[in-house]
């Protein structure tokens, strides 16, 4: 065989393995990108003693494994889950929809689910109680005071409506669905970014208390969503608002 050939055959040789290793490359670089099954969410147990009030809690840290501070996030429950047992409050399916939320869209949060008491609702005395269990949190360097949602359902939605009244300004948003800010001042809650979702079968919490709240809240410079679901009763609005559209609004936040 001649030179010339010799030089073909290892040019050609070249190519073939430069193209191979490229191929190799991009493969790998493509299976890098893509997306991670969602690690499981594990909800620890807790209580403590705020504002004089026993308060079992489960807690969960989702996609907190740098040292940057994380969004805490709390999730009223509605009236059926109140006790001490710690465990009938996490049976409620807003919890499995934000906690999924969060973990798939990799933002990094404490999600805690707070039971309440036989004897008590959300809202009213139990207001400084969360407010407690905020500050426990923040103060502990883990959470970021500046990323701290709030949701709720039924009585947990009553009962967000009354922390964002009480608290201005404390929230970076919220969502309260299926509950009635009744007693709430407008101005106050008009300050944290809200959205809010009724049905049109709800037959516990009416629709003309929530759309006149939000007129007045507009009126006072909020900045707030709100959706009327046709055919929802009460109970299905709380389950079925907490849809990944509705959560981009609030953690844009």
């Amino acid at each position: 065989m001649t030179k010339t050939c010799y030089c073909k055959i290892a040019l050609l040789t070249a190519v073939l393995l430069s193209v191979v290793s490229c191929s190799s490359s991009n493969e790998e670089e493509e299976e890098s990108n893509i997306p991670t099954t969602p690690t499981e969410i594990v909800f620890s147990y807790g209580q403590g003693t705020y504002s004089g009030v026993e308060l079992p809690y489960r807690i969960a840290a989702i996609n907190t494994s740098t040292d940057k501070k994380a969004a805490l996030v709390i999730y009223l429950h509605g009236g059926s889950s109140k006790g001490n047992d710690n465990e009938k409050q996490m049976a409620e399916a807003g919890i499995d929809s934000i906690s999924g939320y969060l973990s798939k869209s990799g933002t990094d949060a404490i999600l805690i689910v707070p039971q309440c008491p036989t004897d008590k609702s959300w809202g009213g005395s139990m207001n400084p109680v969360i407010k407690s269990l905020i500050d426990e949190q923040v103060s502990s360097g883990k959470a970021d005071s500046n990323r701290i949602y709030i949701f709720g359902g039924s009585m947990g939605g009553t009962g967000t409506w009354s922390l964002l009244s009480a608290y201005p300004e404390l929230f970076a948003a919220a969502m309260p669905v299926a509950g009635n800010p009744t007693g709430c001042i407008p101005a106050n809650v008009a300050k944290t970014p809200v959205f809010t979702v009724m049905g049109t079968d709800d037959r516990i919490m009416s629709i003309d208390t929530v759309s006149n709240f939000v007129m007045q809240m507009k009126n006072s410079g909020a900045e707030c969503k709100y959706e009327i679901e046709s055919g929802w009763t009460h109970e299905t609005t709380c389950i079925e608002s907490y849809t990944s559209a509705r959560l981009d609004w609030v953690f844009v936040h």
